[in-house]
């Protein structure tokens, strides 16, 4: 005997709706990579903090909503993909405000001027997003192949 009906589970995505949705937002991510390192070496210069802060909020605001559009990407076969993607959004936006940061504060201390000095690069985060861009978008052909064959 049952007390409560079962309630209808809402449809899953396909995972192509989702991977496709993974596909832009990697390659979003991949197109912003470069404006963000040429702020951080702008910082590294001791760029002027006003303008710079108006030019990078919106791509530290952009990172971070891409992350929780990933959040909505639910396919199974695709979370370490979200996963990674969410790990390298996180790391770009907390790289350039923490560098806005320092180039706040880096006039009282050598130290601090000597750190700002060493931005200009995202290192192997940025790397990475080339590297699963790649492969997210080698996996969407390949399904696009396999699906056309049938």
């Amino acid at each position: 005997m049952r007390l409560h009906p079962d309630r209808p589970r809402p449809p899953q995505r396909a995972i192509d709706d989702d991977l496709g949705c993974l596909l832009r937002l990697a390659q979003e991510g991949l197109y912003w990579q470069d404006e963000v390192e040429d702020l951080l070496v702008a910082i590294s210069n001791d760029g002027d903090l006003g303008q710079l802060a108006r030019a990078g909020g919106p791509y530290i605001s952009r990172y971070e909503a891409m992350r929780g559009e990933l959040r909505a990407l639910r396919h199974l076969d695709l979370r370490a993909y979200v996963s990674a993607l969410d790990e390298v959004f996180a790391h770009h936006a907390m790289a350039l405000h923490c560098a806005l940061d320092l180039l706040a504060v880096s006039w009282r201390s050598e130290r601090l001027r000597e750190e700002q000095g060493r931005l200009g690069s995202l290192g192997a985060q940025a790397e990475r997003l080339v590297a699963l861009t790649a492969e997210i978008k080698a996996l969407a052909r390949s399904r696009a192949a396999a699906s056309a064959t049938r």
